[in-house]
């Protein structure tokens, strides 16, 4: 009963907010608090979209939740990938759900109008409409490089593994990604090796400086002491 109540506060809430007049795009930045941030990963944000389907009918409630729910994952994943699965059944999906989410990946089956409505009104991702073809799923993390620097190779690992999910395209942070993109992405070293590599480059003339520095004040010393020792040999 609980759990009924509460899809039908939410249900009542979004039908509320679908028949508001809303702009397509967003025209003013919003500052989010640390409050509204945490509120925005529990629940899908209220997405910009059309009063009416294009027959002049109200959304459903569920067409509504998945238009927030896509439109969430979308812009609130740094990293986000699109796969066509392929008679994929439950069993396998399973299995494929269950080892992303040990690397801090998520697998979302799609309805591929829904999706497709969601990013032409996206500004910055409107060229991923194209990969929306046949049946879509989206594979979603927010891990971070210095969580898991592998995460890109790692989810290639396991989608290699299921003949039947084809990668096609996606998006890391705010730079879209086709599958060749992908697959460089998974072949870069990690934030923190890089950093390390960096620090041996610029420290390498520096250290080759100091050690001829060092070999030219001893070569002296041996070239003043051969003569040192040269001029006494010629004295005695």
């Amino acid at each position: 009963m609980t759990v009924l109540r509460g899809f039908s506060v939410f249900q009542s809430k979004t039908l509320t907010r679908s028949l508001l007049k809303t702009r397509t795009y967003s025209t003013k930045s919003e500052k989010f608090t640390d409050g509204s941030i945490i509120k925005l990963k529990k629940e899908p944000p209220h997405a910009p979209q059309r009063e009416k389907t294009k027959f002049g009918h109200d959304f459903t409630s569920q067409a509504v939740y998945l238009f927030n729910l896509y439109y969430s994952q979308l812009h609130f994943n740094r990293l986000l990938f699109m796969a066509q699965h392929n008679n994929l059944n439950v069993q396998e999906q399973t299995v494929v759900r269950r080892e992303l989410r040990n690397i801090g990946a998520d697998l979302t089956a799609t309805r591929g109008s829904i999706l497709r409505a969601v990013i032409k009104q996206s500004i910055i991702y409107q060229n991923m409409a194209p990969l929306i073809i046949g049946p879509v799923c989206m594979i979603s993390s927010n891990v971070c490089d210095e969580e898991n620097p592998k995460i890109v190779s790692d989810i290639l690992n396991i989608l290699n593994k299921q003949k039947k999910l084809l990668l096609i395209g996606g998006k890391l942070d705010n730079s879209l990604l086709n599958l060749d993109d992908i697959k460089r992405v998974a072949n870069l070293p990690g934030k923190k090796q890089l950093g390390s590599e960096m620090v041996g480059v610029l420290s390498s003339p520096a250290a080759r400086m100091v050690d001829l520095l060092e070999r030219n004040p001893k070569n002296l010393v041996r070239s003043l002491e051969s003569l040192k020792s040269n001029l006494k040999k010629n004295k005695d």
